[in-house]
């Protein structure tokens, strides 16, 4: 698996379009792409506003309190 950030999914993103233009691919192909560029994006957001609160708490037990809770089913949060 390749490692990704913001700035290499905007670059297949953009090499998707030049594919659909040249007629590579056809729109649902593209539209699958980008839907899973969206998903991508959408983790690294998650993973930038877990790293503000873990800062934000300015604690060292801050993170293993998070991974914690992270951990826990659906039934254990309430």
């Amino acid at each position: 698996m390749i490692p990704v950030n913001s700035k290499s999914l905007f670059a297949h993103l953009c090499f998707q379009m030049e594919k659909l233009d040249s007629g590579e691919i056809d729109a649902s192909q593209a539209s699958a792409q980008a839907k899973l560029v969206a998903q991508c994006n959408n983790l690294l957001l998650y993973e930038l506003k877990r790293a503000f609160m873990v800062n934000a708490f300015e604690s060292n037990n801050a993170k293993n309190i998070i991974r914690e809770i992270e951990s826990k089913s659906f039934d254990s949060l309430i």
